[in-house]
């Protein structure tokens, strides 16, 4: 019993296995398994200091673009250089509540002010953003030339 028990993943242990920092290595092996799969990535990014029931939506929404949801999080660090308003929550707290949610594949604390290079890697399919106009979306050149889209909800 207690031998199952070590090679069983705890619950939080699966949530903390979605979340990551600076590893690309981890990336690119996660991101060949799921193009061989044929899944559809999408990706959002944002601060998610509070989530409340309009933020859970808003991703669940997100995540109905593809099969595949990763979230850029901006860290602590990126935040404070942004000069947006302090935060409640630091960057693990965020990622963990984040990590959580079951339609959440992976959490990647980015720690630029934009999420660019990180996308360049990523290739998503889909790239969900909150603007009205989706040439104003962050890094919307790259998604379209990597032969993504930008859609845009509110």
């Amino acid at each position: 019993m207690a031998e199952q028990q070590t090679t069983n993943k705890t619950e939080l242990e699966r949530i903390q296995s979605r979340i990551f920092k600076h590893d690309i290595n981890s990336l690119s092996k996660k991101l060949g398994l799921w193009r061989f799969k044929s899944y559809k990535i999408v990706f959002v990014y944002g601060n998610y200091d509070v989530l409340d029931r309009k933020r859970i939506e808003y991703l669940t929404r997100v995540s109905d673009f593809g099969n595949r949801l990763v979230i850029g999080l901006r860290s602590d660090e990126a935040v404070k250089r942004s000069g947006t308003s302090a935060l409640v929550n630091d960057e693990y707290t965020r990622a963990t509540v984040l990590a959580s949610l079951r339609f959440v594949s992976r959490v990647e604390i980015i720690d630029d002010a934009s999420p660019l290079e990180f996308i360049k890697i990523l290739k998503p399919h889909v790239l969900v953003d909150s603007k009205t106009d989706s040439k104003q979306a962050i890094c919307y050149e790259t998604i379209i030339a990597n032969g993504g889209k930008v859609e845009l909800i509110d």
